[in-house]
């Protein structure tokens, strides 16, 4: 059994210097891109919002100072209560001259109210570069000029964008902002460089109206829960470029309990299982902190085996930090990295229970997803 630990430990470690290759690769050209033209096509942004956060200002003000010379902005809101009207209002007192438009969106059209509310805004769309983006993401003023320019390569139908967590106030947003930068952001570079990507990342899209059409409008999506990979698998499908641009925007960490952080990974966790079923199987051998732990009780605590776990250590915080300072250029404070070793046992501890069930909470919502990645009331 020492053996198969070996061999997993191996392949972990493998991993992780993959990662660090990759994560460089990545984020290497977004320091020396040559700088977007100042003219493309005209950009339609929907912003499907509900509520409000402490940053909803900033973030919804970053959309609408702009660096672009035609652009406009849908906000759609369900609820005609919806506390986040009243900043709206004045948002669009205070900037007359942006394209903006508050919509009532009542409609219950399928299960994900994200997609419903999609929906409904389209029709008010008047451009043909449509960027679909969370009410919680937060953009420098050169994001519309830097995902038109995307759009120049020949082919491409989607563009969207690496995303880091922003400031943590509770223990829970801290996991949840190690989590982006030592697990998934480092997922997202490695499967950029070997296989084609077939995902979206749903902070931001961007999209033709073409791939839209192409692929059947957003209605198909109605009841999927993970309607980003829905949108970027579909648009690969068409035989369009789906590209993820080294241009990071940022969402904003909420207060999360540690129950919340659990309870919004095992529904990561499970929505990734149904989606891509081979790669989330294959990412159980990512976990060398297990691994490693499991050679050093097989090995009856021998010194040996503790230096392999503090290689691992060492090889898992340098994945972090690099991805968070480096690529992410984040602000997760030096207390939080402590709690890799906690986050990674924690991570194989969900990876595991993600194959014992199908049911997820979302939005206060008990929901089973089905074997195609759609939501189900559960009974």
């Amino acid at each position: 059994m020492t053996y198969l630990f070996f061999l997993l430990l191996t392949a972990a470690w493998f991993y992780q210097f993959l990662a660090l290759v990759c994560l460089g690769r990545f984020f290497r050209p977004l320091a020396s891109s040559a700088p977007p033209v100042a003219t493309g096509p005209g950009i339609t942004v929907f912003k499907p919002l509900k509520g409000l956060s402490p940053l909803s200002r900033e973030c919804l003000t970053s959309f609408l100072t702009q660096d672009y010379h035609s652009y406009q902005v849908l906000f759609g809101v369900r609820d005609p209560d919806d506390p986040v009207l009243a900043l709206l209002r004045e948002l669009a007192r205070a900037h007359p001259r942006c394209e903006l438009s508050v919509v009532i969106c009542p409609e219950d059209l399928g299960l994900n109210p994200k997609i419903s509310t999609l929906r409904q805004l389209m029709p008010r769309a008047r451009y043909d570069l449509l960027v679909i983006a969370d009410g919680d993401v937060l953009v420098g003023p050169d994001y519309l000029a830097q995902v038109a320019a995307a759009f120049r390569q020949p082919g491409v139908g989607l563009v969207s964008c690496p995303y880091r967590a922003g400031p943590s106030r509770t223990l829970g947003s801290a996991l949840e902002a190690l989590t982006i930068a030592a697990d998934f952001i480092p997922s997202v570079a490695v499967a950029h460089y070997v296989e084609s990507v077939r995902f979206a990342l749903g902070a931001t899209m961007a999209l033709t109206r073409q791939a839209l059409t192409a692929i059947g409008g957003l209605a198909p999506l109605a009841d999927f829960l993970a309607d980003d990979y829905q949108l970027g698998f579909r648009v690969a499908q068409t035989g369009l470029q789906v590209k993820i641009l080294p241009y990071v925007v940022e969402t904003c960490n909420p207060e999360m309990s540690c129950r919340d952080y659990l309870s919004h990974q095992l529904r990561w966790a499970r929505t990734y299982r149904i989606c891509r079923p081979a790669g989330y199987l294959a990412y159980g051998i990512t976990h060398a902190l297990v691994y490693s732990l499991a050679i050093l009780l097989g090995a009856g605590l021998a010194p040996w085996a503790w230096g392999l776990v503090a290689a691992t250590l060492v090889l898992r915080g340098a994945l972090a930090g690099f991805s968070e300072r480096r690529g992410l250029k984040g602000s997760l404070p030096l207390w939080a990295f402590a709690l890799l070793p906690a986050k990674d046992l924690l991570a194989f501890g969900l990876w595991l229970a993600s194959f014992l069930g199908s049911r997820v909470n979302w939005g206060g919502r008990s929901f089973r997803v089905t074997p195609e990645g759609k939501l189900a009331p559960s009974k």
